[in-house]
Order: C-alpha cells, then structure tokens, then sequence
C-alpha cells in the first residue's frame, strides 16, 4: 500500500473512532458523548470568556478527552502550533454563547456533543 493509501486508511479509522459515541451510566442516568469532524469543528475559531481550565497535550485527541471527563467541559479550543498550555477547556459553548466564537487563527474550536437519557425507560416505536 502507497503512503498516500496508509495515510488514507489511518485517517478513515481516527474518522470512524472519533465520531462513534461513548456512553457512561450511573445511577440509572446515562451519557452519550460524541464528536463529528465535519459539524462540531470550526478551523481557526475559539470561544472567548469562557475558559475554567488551560492544559498542556501533545495532541488534541487529549484534550478531547479530558474534556469529556469533566462534566464542567462544554466545548474547547486547542492550539496545533503551541507546545504548551495548547487546551483550553470551556464552560460554555455555541448554543449557549453563539457571539463568544470569535476568529482565531492557529486555533480549532471543538464542540462535543452530550445528550443523557434514562436506561429504564424503554421508548416503544410503532
């Protein structure tokens, strides 16, 4: 396989890793968490007033991460070009604060996506 077929291949599998949900329960509640590539992403963009938390990661897959293990976390910035202090978890995101996203360049705005339902209820579909 080409180099260009490798990178391809490895790029489909973070693709298909990346946007498949992960769900958490306790207590009866649970949480699914997602994150799709093309619709919860924006390139050079950030979210301004709202950081509780700024980290060093090598890459953003970390910070996505950490950001998923804090219920706090609502969305967060990450900076390719910085080797430190390159995570800025947010308490706040578009939906909530559409006017905070500014134009940041070298900075990708990420927005995980949390939905909570209960696993006793069973919904029936006619």
């Amino acid at each position: 396989m080409t180099s260009n077929g490798n990178y391809l291949l490895w790029l489909l599998t973070l693709i298909f890793a990346v946007r498949s949900s992960n769900s958490q329960c306790t207590s009866g509640m649970c949480e699914r968490k997602f994150l799709s590539l093309k619709t919860d992403v924006k390139q050079h963009s950030a979210l301004e007033g709202y950081v509780f938390d700024t980290l060093n990661f090598s890459i953003w897959k970390e910070c996505l991460n950490m950001c998923l293990s804090k219920c706090q976390c609502l969305s967060f910035d990450f900076n390719e070009n910085n080797k430190t202090e390159n995570c800025e978890l947010n308490d706040a995101s578009t939906k909530l604060s559409l006017e905070a996203l500014k134009e940041k360049e070298g900075l990708t705005y990420y927005e995980p996506v949390r939905t909570y339902y209960d696993k006793d209820v069973s919904f029936i579909i006619n």
